[in-house]
C-alpha cells in the first residue's frame, strides 16, 4: 500500500486544475472575440498542460525505481510518469514563453524564437553531455588542467 499523499501535493494539483481552467476560460473568451488570435489559440494548449501537468506530478512516484520499469522490455512504455510530465514542463515553458511575448504586443516570430529557447537550450546541453561523456571514456583531458 502507497503512502498517503502529502497536503502540498494536494494542492499543488488544485492549483495546476484551477490555473489551467482559468487559462482555457480566458483563452476562449479570447477566441470568441476574435477567432484568428494565435495567443488564444496556444493559451487553449498551455491552459490543457496546466491540467496534464498537475494530474501526472500528483502520479509522479515517490522513490526513484521508476515504478519496476524495465529498460530491457521491448514492451515497456517509455512514456513513465517522469518522463511525461517533463514533456509537458518543456511544453508549459514553450507554450507559456509564446502566449507571454504576444501579450507583451512583440510579433510572431519573436514569440517562436523566445518558445523555442528552451528546447534547444536542453538539446545543446544534451550534445555537450555526451561529449563531455564521450572524452572521459576515452580518458582524454577536460581542458581545465592547471
Amino acid at each position: 500500500m502507497s503512502a498517503p499523499r502529502s497536503r502540498s501535493a494536494l494542492v499543488l494539483l488544485l492549483t495546476a486544475v484551477v490555473a489551467g481552467c482559468a487559462i482555457v476560460v480566458v483563452a476562449v473568451r479570447a477566441l470568441l472575440r476574435d477567432p484568428s488570435a494565435d495567443a488564444a489559440w496556444v493559451a487553449v494548449a498551455l491552459g490543457a498542460m496546466f491540467v496534464a501537468w498537475g494530474i501526472t506530478f500528483d502520479r509522479l512516484p515517490d522513490d526513484d525505481d521508476r515504478e519496476g520499469h524495465d529498460r530491457d522490455d521491448p514492451r515497456a512504455s517509455i512514456w513513465t510518469p517522469r518522463r511525461l510530465n517533463a514533456a509537458l514542463s518543456t511544453g508549459l515553458a514553450m507554450t507559456g514563453a509564446y502566449v507571454v511575448i504576444r501579450a507583451l504586443g512583440r510579433p510572431v516570430d519573436t514569440a517562436l524564437i523566445g518558445a523555442l529557447t528552451w528546447p534547444a537550450w536542453r538539446l545543446v546541453n544534451r550534445f555537450l553531455d555526451g561529449v563531455i561523456r564521450r572524452r572521459e571514456a576515452r580518458g582524454e583531458a577536460d581542458g581545465a588542467t592547471d
